[in-house]
């Protein structure tokens, strides 16, 4: 602790409070991330410790947008505020809200005061504390009036075991649990809504996550590589740092394509891809594959065929979207940032070999023939060793 830094943040943590003995564990995880993203952005000096299972982060330097923004996107964390520290008594609180208020620029017409007690200690109640600063408030400011239930502006008093938080804004964070904690991901990630949207969620909950883009070259152009660079970048800001792979599958798509079915092709390109991102896992030491499948949303999507696709692999297959409907996940497409970049026009292989009526309850003889006779681990393996690999920073 020390009052003496001139800015103060205040982050509350998100299901970290419920892991009991591995709390220090989860705790460290989200203090490196956060270290990470103020090393980074806020290139100064700052202290950050935990105090009553929230973290605190003091600087001489002023925290801007940029790195609020940056810290609300850290997963583990359920929301950072701009705070006034102060000591331990009681005498302190009503003349810092005071002069918090007196900095606003347009003051709010209702407000409340919620006081949040950690210290039994400390000699006041919380709804004392907050009656007798939100008197003080209505003797300074007449013009306000008290609305408990929805107020233009929140007065939060929070009282810790070394010092008391005065804040008046707080911003909501991503929340989910720390980066690193949760595993480590392969996921496959394409050009539209859903995969982003996949590998956002495994971040969420705490997962590190490579990944990986089957370019179809000679079928489609190198243009699609930077749409799929700008979604990796939008998607590296929840994690420390991460890979993306470029994987060159134009010659595999042609094999495929010549010499199965019309109907399988879909089901096939993604067995392959799946193959592919499963040796991928093993080079990069990561527990399972990541897909952004939604039940019966396309052919390749029916219960048979993701069945049918989970045979492929002993490394399981997580596919967070299972369940969504489309307007959710284009819903969170526009909040992680993805939305404006998987709109832009693309090509794709798979819709230009795609045939017109795909399979969509497999003949799991003819499957079994068709993946024995045509393994294609030695495409595989070269594929790998051709990609390009990129930082994520």
């Amino acid at each position: 602790m020390d009052l003496n830094f001139n800015y103060t943040l205040l982050l509350n943590v998100d299901e970290l409070w419920l892991k009991q003995g591995k709390r220090p564990y989860y705790m460290r995880a989200v203090k490196k991330h956060i270290a990470y993203v103020l090393q980074r952005d806020h290139k100064n000096d700052f202290n950050c410790y935990v105090e009553n299972q929230r973290i605190v982060v003091q600087s001489d330097l002023v925290f801007t947008e940029h790195v609020i923004i940056a810290l609300t996107n850290i997963p583990g964390i359920h929301s950072v505020a701009k705070a006034v520290p102060l000591p331990l008594d009681d005498a302190a609180i009503i003349p810092a809200v005071l002069a918090e208020l007196g900095s606003i620029k347009e003051m709010p017409k209702t407000f409340a005061v919620k006081t949040h007690r950690g210290n039994k200690e400390f000699s006041k109640s919380s709804p004392s504390v907050s009656r007798d600063v939100g008197a003080a408030v209505l003797e300074k400011y007449p013009e306000l009036k008290v609305d408990l239930k929805s107020p233009d502006l929140t007065i939060t008093i929070k009282i810790a075991f070394q010092q008391i938080f005065v804040m008046l804004s707080i911003r909501p964070a991503i929340g989910g649990i720390p980066v690193g904690t949760s595993g480590h991901v392969v996921s496959l990630l394409s050009g539209g809504f859903d995969s982003p949207v996949a590998s956002y969620l495994m971040s969420k909950r705490g997962c590190k996550v490579t990944m990986v883009f089957f370019h179809a070259y000679p079928f489609v152009g190198d243009e699609v590589k930077e749409k799929i660079k700008q979604l990796a970048s939008v998607l590296g800001k929840f994690q420390m740092s991460c890979e993306l792979y470029i994987v060159p599958f134009g010659d595999m798509q042609k094999i495929i394509a010549k010499e199965c079915k019309k109907e399988y092709r879909t089901l096939l390109f993604r067995h392959y891809m799946i193959m592919a991102s499963d040796q991928l896992a093993h080079r990069v030491r990561a527990d399972a594959l990541c897909m952004g499948d939604a039940l019966s949303q396309v052919s390749s999507q029916t219960m048979q065929n993701i069945a049918i696709l989970d045979r492929s692999i002993v490394r399981p297959i997580l596919r967070p979207l299972i369940g969504f409907n489309k307007s959710e996940i284009i819903a969170l497409s526009k909040f992680i940032g993805a939305h404006d970049i998987s709109v832009l026009p693309q090509d794709d292989a798979c819709s230009l070999l795609a045939p017109k009526h795909p399979v969509v309850k497999p003949y799991h003889p003819y499957w079994s023939y068709f993946t024995n006779q045509f393994p294609l681990l030695d495409e595989i393996s070269l594929a790998l060793d051709n990609s390009e690999r990129i930082i994520i920073g």
